[in-house]
């Protein structure tokens, strides 16, 4: 066999292998095991490549490749600065939908950083193979202590400024607080008199019941039946129960008293 007919098959052996060892490992065909997806973003949050992608916790694939891309559009017209291309497991990818998000998180405080793909609903369209997504940009942090720190230097500047402004408000706010009291003890005062007021009215009213009856005691017939009353009783201090007996018998009394 001539050399060359030798390189020939060697060559084509070679690519046979090649194109059996890619559909082995899934980089071709159905074979595979993974989709990809680009995530956009403005800030990856210290996110690396080789991260791990994760859906409801659970790691399903890994950053592939973070990529500078200044001034590309995402799907939904806005300018991002950053592609970072990941890779979701064959076993998960039923679960990102068209309405899934995509978070840059931390395991714990000082954890390693990761992709959070939420799941979208199953009546939400299934993403394509290799589509363009607009991740959830992180929080800097280092901004919000920052920004922190200088609202506390504002805060502690205006009441360095205004001291004597909030010495004056505090004692206003506590004269305030000493009318407000007194203004309680008054209305409570009042409500007390308000029921002094009451008692002395029935006085009054008893005080001229008095009257009326003491007018009725002027007349003549009630200057009789007083002196008929106090004539009775003259009379029988010095009886006894028996005596009391028959002086009532005799003045018609017939009620069995005793």
């Amino acid at each position: 066999m001539k050399s060359e007919y030798k390189v020939g098959l060697l060559f084509l052996v070679s690519v046979g292998l090649v194109i059996v060892f890619a559909f082995a490992i899934g980089a071709l065909g159905p074979f595979r095991d993974s989709y990809k997806l680009t995530v956009l973003y403005n800030f990856a949050g210290g996110i690396e490549e080789g991260s791990p992608v994760r859906v409801m916790g659970i790691k399903v694939g890994k950053v592939q490749r973070i990529r500078f891309e200044p001034g590309l559009i995402s799907p939904s017209g806005e300018e991002v600065q950053l592609a970072i291309d990941i890779a979701v497991d064959k076993k998960a990818w039923r679960t990102v939908r068209s309405d899934s998000q995509f978070f840059i998180n931390i395991a714990g405080l000082i954890g390693e950083k990761f992709v959070e793909i939420t799941p979208g609903r199953q009546e939400s369209p299934q993403l394509a193979d290799g589509q363009l997504v607009r991740g959830e940009d992180p929080p800097r942090v280092d901004q919000l202590l920052s920004q922190g720190y200088g609202l506390a230097g504002k805060i502690l500047e205006m009441v360095e400024k205004n001291e004597g402004k909030f010495s004056d408000t505090i004692f206003k706010l506590n004269d305030l607080v000493k009318n407000v009291n007194k203004t309680l003890v008054l209305l409570e005062k009042a409500t007390h008199k308000v029921e002094v007021n009451r008692l002395l009215q029935n006085m009054v009213k008893i005080t001229d019941d008095v009257a009326k009856v003491s007018s009725k005691m002027s007349s003549e017939e009630a200057q009789k039946t007083y002196d008929f009353i106090h004539t009775l009783i003259w009379r029988l201090e010095p009886l006894d129960k028996e005596a009391i007996k028959e002086f009532l018998q005799e003045e018609g009394v017939r009620a069995r008293i005793f």
